[in-house]
């Protein structure tokens, strides 16, 4: 997940003859909040600032190729042992969904820090290629917290964002919520309506960066991975490749394979598998094309499409912003 409250905001400046009257008479205010950090000294030099506070609903959605390393597994709290050389999978692909609020607060004119507090659902689409085929989606609950910070600039008419943030997701069937490390730069430009330059419209290009935690370890249960589980000669070919591993891995196997019997011949089973994945985001880096409009200086709307690579990825995002505090006076 990412941030976009700073975008095209923060600092702005234009020498565009039409803005002329506006950003004038920014060096003649006596600017009287207390944030953002000199923030007078940017409006004596003639640039426009964003409100110092804001708040932000948002809905994003993504999915992305994930690969997988390693893979150990056990059995009901048992001893877990590495199959990576004997399990091959396909590609896993993950969907999430997320709506999340977002504070977020301008410190200095060019550095925003926020945080991001929601929930939403994430899906996870995993192909075995071996030792058997199977494809089988889960589907859970999730909830995600994290920080973050934007650097804002400009270098004539183009502003420049880059944006760094760790978002934790907790997912039921996951010992620990897992980290992410979102990092993204953007380039854009922002066109000001000539007789109203608070209101305007922005539009950027950049690319997108992600790492996810490579270690994921979390139990689940054997009906919850293969609901409505077959039976036959599936069953039997399980057996037949068992015998061909090596004592310790073809206990682990047997057992989850007597689950996966009992599931097929409708009897109740209560065993969980447990396992811990090595993973990587297959494709870490993809392109960002974005827009904003802004009705005012309070209030903001955004939109920005992720593209090519493994990963798209689509946000919406509506922010609302106050000034703040104003500066005491003795």
């Amino acid at each position: 997940m990412l941030n976009l409250d700073a975008f095209s905001q923060g600092v702005g400046k234009s020498n565009n003859p039409a803005y002329k009257p506006y950003f004038d008479s920014l060096k003649k205010m006596d600017y009287p909040y207390a944030l953002p950090i000199l923030g007078k000294q940017a409006y004596k030099r003639g640039y426009d600032i964003s409100y110092a506070y804001g708040i932000s609903g948002v809905y994003f959605t993504q999915t992305q190729e994930i690969s997988i390393e390693s893979t150990s597994i056990g059995i009901n709290g048992s001893e877990q042992v590495d199959l990576s050389n004997v399990i091959d999978f396909g590609p896993t692909i993950a969907t999430t969904n997320a709506y999340t609020v977002r504070p977020d607060i301008w410190l200095l004119p060019f550095l925003n820090l926020y945080g991001i507090l929601g929930g939403g659902t994430t899906e996870t689409r995993v192909n075995l290629l071996a030792p058997v085929g199977l494809e089988t989606t889960q589907r859970f609950e999730a909830r995600s917290f994290g920080l973050g910070a934007t650097l804002a600039g400009a270098v004539g008419p183009v502003w420049i964002a880059w944006d760094n943030n760790y978002n934790f997701v907790d997912v039921d069937v996951i010992v620990e919520p897992i980290p992410a490390f979102n990092s993204s730069i953007r380039f854009g430009h922002t066109l000001r309506n000539p007789t109203y330059p608070q209101k305007s419209l922005a539009v950027w290009v950049g690319v997108f960066y992600q790492k996810l935690s490579n270690d994921t370890r979390g139990s689940i249960g054997v009906t919850e991975i293969f609901p409505g589980f077959g039976s036959g000669n599936f069953i039997g070919t399980l057996r037949d490749w068992s015998e061909t591993l090596p004592p310790a891995q073809r206990l682990v196997v047997n057992q989850i394979i007597n689950e996966l019997e009992n599931v097929s011949n409708n009897i109740d089973s209560d065993g969980t598998i447990d396992y811990t994945l090595e993973k990587r985001v297959t494709a870490p880096f993809n392109i960002i094309l974005g827009s904003q409009y802004q009705f005012n200086k309070r209030w903001i709307l955004r939109t920005e499409l992720g593209v090519f690579g493994k990963r798209s990825q689509f946000m919406l995002n509506l922010n609302y912003r106050i000034p703040g505090f104003r500066k005491t006076t003795k």
